[in-house]
């Protein structure tokens, strides 16, 4: 990171020292994540910022919105629209509380959400409402169109994304790579589930970035707190 330039930047953006300062810091912190992962500032792309929002936020009640905020800042600097959105829309999330559309979940059909949402059921929360047993589930399929494992992919996510950091790319991560559900997660050995996850991302190439241990611990911690909720 040329911190200098960056400094400069903010500087002309009307940002006081000690802002930019603390701007620099959350981008550091960043650059050191991405480099655990041999990742660095210029060849990273959105899923390494989804990555990097789970593991601040494995810790209990943490929250990623001001890393977010100086992330954000860091790449309107260097003109990358792409990496600068993505920071702005995860921080407005956590700024907003806004509930997570079932349409940011990574590999989903938005012909399917987008059914879901005209029917009322556009947030991961509505579908946790809506679609907690087999025979709600058909009715969602009955009502809208949407094939029966679509909604039961949708569903799994939903319940996922109940975990703190599992959004987006991570819920999918979590899912593809066989954890199920948050009863199903509860299960598990974090130890044996990093390197599981680990080497799905090896050979599937998904995109994104392994957790690291404390996240998964989290998780799996998080997990246990919390009570079945899909019936299957």
């Amino acid at each position: 990171m040329d911190e200098e330039a960056f400094t400069t930047f903010l500087r002309r953006g009307g940002r006081s020292p000690s802002a930019s300062g603390r701007a620099i810091g959350y981008v550091r912190s960043f650059e050191a994540y991405l480099a655990e992962h041999g990742l660095t500032l210029d060849d990273a792309d959105p899923a390494a910022i989804e990555s990097y929002v789970a593991a601040v936020e494995s810790a209990p009640g943490a929250t990623a919105k001001l890393d977010l905020w100086g992330i954000r800042y860091y790449y309107e600097f260097l003109d990358d629209v792409v990496m600068a959105h993505t920071a702005a829309e995860l921080r407005r999330e956590r700024v907003d509380k806004t509930p997570f559309p079932l349409r940011q979940f990574r590999g989903v059909d938005t012909e399917h959400t987008d059914r879901l949402s005209a029917s009322g059921i556009r947030f991961a929360r509505d579908l946790r409402k809506e679609g907690r047993t087999p025979q709600e589930r058909q009715e969602i399929v009955d009502r809208t169109g949407v094939p029966l494992p679509a909604v039961e992919d949708l569903v799994r996510l939903s319940d996922l994304a109940r975990i703190t950091g599992l959004k987006g790319i991570r819920a999918r991560l979590y899912l593809d790579a066989g954890v199920e559900s948050v009863a199903d997660l509860a299960t598990r050995d974090p130890e044996l589930l990093v390197v599981e996850l680990r080497d799905f991302v090896e050979s599937t190439g998904f995109e994104g970035v392994p957790p690291l241990p404390g996240e998964v611990r989290s998780a799996v911690d998080s997990a246990r707190k919390l009570p079945p909720l899909i019936e299957w």
